[in-house]
């Protein structure tokens, strides 16, 4: 029974430890806003390990890949959010219209979480973020667009 409860102690330690190294930092979903169209879905964990989706709106999946980009750029693209405000602004912003494009960014810099959704409309300081992260994506044949 002691070994039973040991073991179940050890795994637990190491899915915490797990889970602890791999929390999302850089959240994206990009594309259409429609019922028809294409998505991009990014996921950027602190130690840098990227999953990125590209799938119909109605959930098929057409391509994905699994790679890794340095630290450093991950700090220097959250040093960038800081820097353009992107913690200070609104949640939501919307053009008005039914159908289109658009994007929902979240970060979590250290703790301090935000996001911003844009629907049918494009603001400079995320416009910027996206800019940058594309850069960081090119080496990967990525490129974020939502209709900007």
């Amino acid at each position: 029974m002691i070994k039973h409860v040991k073991s179940i102690l050890i795994l637990g330690s190491i899915f915490i430890a797990i889970t602890a190294r791999s929390q999302v930092v850089v959240q994206v979903n990009a594309g259409s806003r429609a019922l028809w169209g294409t998505n991009q879905n990014l996921f950027i964990d602190q130690q840098g390990h990227c999953q990125f989706y590209l799938n119909e709106v109605r959930g098929t999946v057409k391509d994905s890949s699994s790679f890794n980009i340095p630290v450093s750029q991950l700090v220097s693209f959250l040093d960038k959010a800081k820097q353009v405000g992107f913690f200070n602004l609104k949640n939501k912003y919307d053009g008005g219209l039914a159908d289109g494009s658009g994007i929902f960014l979240s970060l979590n810099n250290s703790g301090q979480k935000h996001y911003v959704e844009l629907l049918n409309k494009d603001i400079p300081e995320v416009h910027e973020l996206v800019v940058e992260l594309n850069t960081i994506l090119a080496p990967h044949g990525i490129k974020i667009n939502y209709g900007q």
